[in-house]
């Protein structure tokens, strides 16, 4: 099942319980943008369409396996401006993940910052692709196009605290890109920090905070997206990175910031 396949059968569910697809695994667990998706996906039909997404929060507090799952969402408030949603997502009766989004209309401000310009990357077809091997790369990076241009490839033990490079969703639409498929595309690439190690080990997301600056109605899922992360710090086991994707325009389409468990 590919991503819009995923999102369509969500948005179908009459109940609560959803279908968390296979061919999304990542280890043990399913491909964490793929979990913040469908539960976003429940969260829509809640929202005003004059209040476009600001932020996301994620915690991610079990691994979520595939099958089925039940999505519950709660409106927490909805003020004059600005609306607090939650989804918890369940299997076996037990939470396995917790998303909280806050979104909001806009308003006059006397401040206005611009975000960075794009980084100039090689052109994506100069770049190096990342292989799907079965059995070796994680099941869900067969659904994406990745290009190297920034650091190397998890577990080669880089001595640079950044990576990156291009990617966009092997099977999109061709419409306008929705937040789930930019939760997915932010995601897709794995932890920095994983570079940096000289041998394989697993590495999965605690929390996850993104902050929202524009979702361009001229950009598909199926364009190149730049994206570039950052390791901020990294001791103990957790690593604290922080991460951009920027639209084929060259404009920032959203911020990032993640802490990871490292088990290496």
């Amino acid at each position: 099942m590919n991503f819009n396949d995923a999102m369509s059968a969500v948005r179908e569910s009459a109940s609560n319980t959803i279908t968390i697809p296979e061919a999304w695994g990542q280890g043990r667990a399913t491909f964490g943008g793929m979990v913040a998706a469908t539960m976003f996906e429940r969260i829509i039909p809640h929202i005003a369409q004059d209040r476009p997404v600001r932020s996301v929060m994620v915690s991610f507090v079990a691994p979520v396996a595939p099958g089925e799952t039940d999505v519950i969402v709660k409106v927490l408030r909805e003020g004059k401006a600005a609306t607090q949603i939650q989804a918890t997502a369940y299997q076996n009766d037990q939470p396995c993940a917790v998303l909280l989004a806050s979104f909001g209309g806009g308003r006059e401000s006397a401040v206005t910052v611009a975000p960075g310009e794009a980084p100039a990357f090689k052109a994506p077809d100069a770049a190096s692709a990342f292989p799907y091997i079965p059995g070796l790369t994680p099941e869900f990076t067969q659904h994406f196009d990745y290009r190297y241009t920034v650091g190397t490839i998890p577990f080669m033990g880089s001595d640079k605290t950044e990576m990156g490079g291009w990617i966009r969703l092997r099977e999109g639409s061709g419409q306008s890109v929705t937040v789930p498929e930019i939760l997915a595309l932010l995601d897709a690439w794995p932890p920095a920090v994983l570079s940096m190690l000289k041998k394989p080990a697993m590495g999965s997301s605690l929390t996850w905070a993104v902050s929202f600056v524009n979702t361009p109605e001229d950009c598909s899922a199926g364009d190149w997206w730049q994206y570039l992360a950052r390791i901020q710090s990294s001791a103990e086991g957790y690593s604290h990175i922080e991460s951009t994707l920027w639209d084929k325009n060259g404009k920032v389409a959203v911020f990032s910031q993640q802490t990871v468990s490292v088990f290496g």
